[in-house]
């Protein structure tokens, strides 16, 4: 009896010590757990990149062919998703913080604020307007193909989504007295698979640009390749608006 009497506060004791422990783990970690729920409710933020497209076309018609003057002005959407962010702080006071790839949304393309100016003589037997109808067509798709082009050769977008992150992290350690001393954001590369280019009939020895960054030039030989530049720090970026966050759609 005495033997059972002394297992039992053994018992109790160890039980104690346990759940004091356990709920000063719980206590010390609150704070993060409570980030992550924030982060998870705001879901994504958002970043919109316009540039402007500009190249002179000389497709192939019945007759002679004609010259077109194409421009036009997109927007080129990212998001980098909150839901899944992990976080950790060490000891020092570093925030560890590990978030999914940036992901590429659908560009938004204006197409009644573009400019298509074609250049047709008498013997172009092709109507102005059959013209310039297959130039616009090619709008959509190729905004898409810049889209995954900037998000591979731009290294200057996920320093942006990193200091946005930086921004709303920080404010929420104030809100909750963490003492952070520095805040390490890492978002992994993964190799972006660029969607095919529509076929581009550029005039002799011109190139096609945005942002005054050329992405394609038209070859000796006719055929037309795309540039892609080296990814170093001075790769070039396109103007950015202010970023936006959008909440989780269900």
């Amino acid at each position: 009896m005495l033997k059972n009497i002394i297992a039992l506060i053994i018992a109790v004791a160890v039980g104690a010590i346990g759940y004091s422990y356990w709920t000063k783990k719980d206590a010390e970690e609150s704070p993060i757990n409570v980030m992550v729920t924030q982060m998870r409710t705001r879901a994504i933020i958002e970043h919109e990149r316009q540039v402007t497209v500009w190249y002179k076309a000389c497709p192939e018609v019945k007759g002679v062919n004609p010259q077109v003057m194409v421009i036009w002005p997109a927007k080129l959407n990212y998001e980098l998703d909150l839901a899944d962010v992990k976080l950790s702080l060490g000891a020092d006071g570093v925030l560890h913080v590990t978030t999914p790839p940036i992901r590429a949304d659908d560009p938004s393309v204006p197409s009644e604020v573009g400019e298509y100016m074609a250049q047709t003589s008498f013997w172009t037997l092709d109507s102005e307007q059959a013209i310039v109808m297959r130039e616009m067509q090619k709008a959509t798709p190729l905004a898409r193909h810049l889209t995954a082009y900037f998000l591979r050769n731009d290294v200057g977008l996920s320093d942006q989504f990193k200091e946005e992150l930086e921004t709303y992290l920080r404010g929420m350690t104030g809100a909750l007295g963490l003492h952070v001393t520095r805040i390490d954001i890492e978002i992994p590369e993964v190799e972006v698979k660029i969607p095919p280019r529509p076929e581009l009939t550029l005039c002799e020895g011109s190139v096609a640009l945005a942002n005054g960054f050329s992405f394609a030039r038209r070859q000796e030989d006719g055929t037309v390749i795309g540039i892609y530049p080296k990814k170093t720090r001075a790769a070039p970026t396109a103007p950015v608006t202010a970023p936006t966050t959008a909440a989780p759609t269900r």
